[in-house]
């Protein structure tokens, strides 16, 4: 007989995932991680420089990450103006959603790294 291997999910904590997202957003914006609340709105209290046809502006960026760890059924929320996301606290609170959703998308984007403790979902 063969032994079919079960493909086991990891999932960080989510208040690692919460942590990394800041960690992330201050990296992006260029502004020290403890100046962020979670109230903080983007293009507001974090400003992006001015869009080019040649680079990614600070926006263009997280925007990707924000769609890159969403499934299908939050894509389809953002198209149709239900899920916008417009503060640190919504950025950081996509991603901790998304990390069950795709865990490892997530752990790509917000550069994660291997978990000792983590959580399992088959």
């Amino acid at each position: 007989m063969f032994k079919i291997k079960r493909q086991v999910t990891i999932v960080h904590p989510k208040d690692v995932v919460r942590l990394f997202a800041l960690h992330k957003l201050a990296e992006v914006f260029r502004v020290p991680g403890s100046s962020l609340s979670n109230e903080a709105r983007f293009g507001h209290e974090l400003k992006a420089a001015p869009a080019s046809d040649f680079k990614l502006n600070e926006f263009d960026l997280i925007d990707n990450d924000i769609k890159d760890v969403a499934d299908k059924r939050l894509l389809k929320e953002m198209s149709q103006g239900r899920l916008v996301i417009r503060t640190v606290g919504e950025y950081c609170d996509h991603m901790v959603r998304c990390s069950s959703l795709k865990p490892k998308e997530v752990a790509r984007v917000l550069l994660l790294p291997p978990t000792r403790n983590p959580v399992e979902i088959q």
